[in-house]
Order: C-alpha cells, then structure tokens, then sequence
C-alpha cells in the first residue's frame, strides 16, 4: 500500500521519476493513466489489471458506456525508464493534469496520484483537513 506524499520537479525534458520508496513498492511494471478530479494514476500492472477487468461485462450495444471505456483505455501509458529511472510524462497527461513543472505524488492505498503543485496546494495545502472531519466523512464505510 502507498502513503504518504512527495513533491518534485519535472527535468527540462519533461522526464520524472517516482519516488524510491513508491518505486519499490510498485515494482518494474506500471501504468499511468488519468485520474479522476485531475490527478493522473500510478498503478502496478496487476492493480490496474484488476481495476479494469471491471468493464469486462459492458456489452458491445451499450455505445455511451463504450466511449467511457475508451475515453479510459486510449489515455494508459507504460512508461518506458531510463538508466536513471526516469520516464517521460506523456505531453497528453501533463496537460490533463495542468503540471508545469512541479508535481506531487500522493499515496492513497494501492495507487499513487500524481498532482500538479498548484492543484495539490488549491485542494490540499491551504488547510489540512481535521483527522475527526476525515473520519466523519468516511463514518458510512465503518469508520
């Protein structure tokens, strides 16, 4: 599981890399996709895998629901690194995800967020959300 967060800064190339102690636990194979509420997603193979395997059952009649797929699946890299560990985040996910140059990662269980600093600053940064308001937030889900 993945926690925490960590700040960084695109290189000149646009290249980043994840932070080691989400590298490690992540492992060799990734994907990166958008997110939802303008974050991108960070997921293994196998988490992503599991997260897809959901639209399997969508028949093929269903037109709205099969551009949802796609509008999905055509937006899913796996990036290539370098010797480094570095990988070229995709102009098309940059601008979804309004990053300039700084972005943050952010753990939340089994995928890592990748916000642009301004998002992450707007949404999260000016005040931090109570652990009690956290809690009531979630109390329907046994919390």
């Amino acid at each position: 599981m993945f926690f925490g967060t960590h700040s960084l800064s695109l290189d000149d190339k646009n290249r980043m890399r994840l932070p080691a102690k989400f590298r490690a636990k992540i492992g060799n194979d990734f994907v990166l996709c958008l997110g939802t509420d303008g974050c991108l997603f960070v997921m293994s193979e196998q988490e992503f895998e599991t997260f897809i395997s959901k639209i399997d059952s969508v028949p093929l009649s269903s037109r709205e629901k099969q551009n949802a797929i796609r509008a999905i699946t055509s937006r899913v890299y796996i990036p290539e690194e370098d010797a480094q560990g570095r990988f070229v985040l995709p102009a098309e996910l940059k601008k979804a995800a309004g990053i300039n140059k700084r972005v943050v990662f952010m753990g939340v269980r089994s995928r890592i967020e990748i916000w642009s600093g301004e998002s992450y600053d707007d949404r999260f940064g000016k005040e931090l959300t109570s652990i009690d308001s956290a809690v009531d937030a979630l109390k329907e889900f046994g919390f």
